[in-house]
């Protein structure tokens, strides 16, 4: 695989006063040029962290990230060239843009502080972003108050891509918005993707969002990957327990499984988790074993699980 993002056993340990809460658990994944990995679990699964430390937001305590075969460094330089390659997409599009600018600055200030080209330079990228996106050049003199939420999102999208990134990570990225609104921010990535060969890691909770833009899922737990293969693949030989129980959560009859597990109870504690399989405190499968080896992730079919009984699911 030709990789734009590669992690190696990816952790990140905070220490507490009872023990090292474990948010991202030894994540090993790979994102190709023009592919869009889609990452799914509940809230406090460490979604938003790895994504962070993707980004450079935070700095990972263990394991390896490359990106475009590149170990990021810590230094201001390096800084940049990582904002080069990898931007982000946030949750929020009222929260992620200052009120206080201008749309044009707003998507001129990574150029800015790049030190890329002239003022006019810079505004002649940012009405060529913009118009890519779908905002006008009179959108360009708005604040961002005066904006809708979908176009906000836009703007958001258009100051990620405005340093020619090759990898979006979107965080939540349209679930803030309603849904019409969310179809045409879906597709207008994906355009982009087509035209651009843009790589993407899309975040969400909401599984069949993941299923109409990924390529690839993933499901993460506790910190760790359960599950992850090609996303029709995953979707209908759903093969962890943990994924069996999400995709029947969703409000659709098509997406149910008479047999598939109710998630029950809550998400253990990342400071304290279980002996063996963090997910056995919850699974219709558990077994003595569970408690005592943690299951690591093995190809059973086209994709891979960590689940000692996948296949009796």
């Amino acid at each position: 695989m030709n990789a734009v993002l590669r992690t190696e056993a990816l952790e990140l340990h905070h220490a507490t006063a009872r023990g090292p809460l474990r948010a991202v658990d030894g994540i090993t994944l790979e994102i190709a040029k023009g592919e869009t990995l889609g990452l799914v679990g509940e809230s406090g699964c460490g979604k938003s962290t790895l994504a962070r430390c993707i980004v450079g937001i935070q700095t990972p305590t263990g394991g390896t990230l490359s990106i475009e075969g590149v170990h990021p460094g810590t230094s201001r330089a390096t800084r940049l060239e990582r904002a080069r390659n990898v931007q982000m997409i946030f949750q929020d599009p009222w929260g992620a843009l200052n009120p206080r600018l201008s749309v044009e600055r707003i998507i001129t200030e990574p150029l800015q502080v790049a030190g890329i080209g002239t003022r006019a330079e810079r505004r002649a990228a940012a009405l060529a972003i913009a118009q890519k996106v779908g905002l006008s050049p009179y959108h360009l003199e708005r604040l961002p108050h005066e904006l809708s939420g979908g176009q906000r999102q836009r703007v958001s999208i258009a100051r990620a891509l405005v340093l020619n990134p090759n990898l979006l990570v979107c965080d939540e990225a349209v679930s803030a918005l309603d849904v019409s609104v969310q179809a045409q921010v879906l597709n207008l990535l994906l355009d982009l993707q087509t035209e651009l060969g843009l790589s993407y890691l899309f975040i969400s909770h909401d599984l069949a969002v993941v299923r109409y833009i990924a390529n690839r899922i993933a499901v993460m737990y506790l910190g760790r990957i359960v599950e992850i293969g090609p996303a029709e693949d995953v979707w209908i030989h759903r093969l962890h327990p943990y994924t069996r129980a999400l995709i029947n959560a969703i409000p659709d009859e098509a997406a149910r499984q008479d047999d598939a597990p109710i998630l029950e109870g809550d998400v253990p504690s990342p400071v304290n988790p279980p002996s063996g399989c963090p997910f056995r405190t919850r699974c219709p499968l558990a077994r003595a074993e569970c408690a005592e080896t943690r299951p690591e992730l093995r190809r059973v079919g086209s994709h891979d699980v960590a689940c000692h009984f996948a296949e009796a699911g």
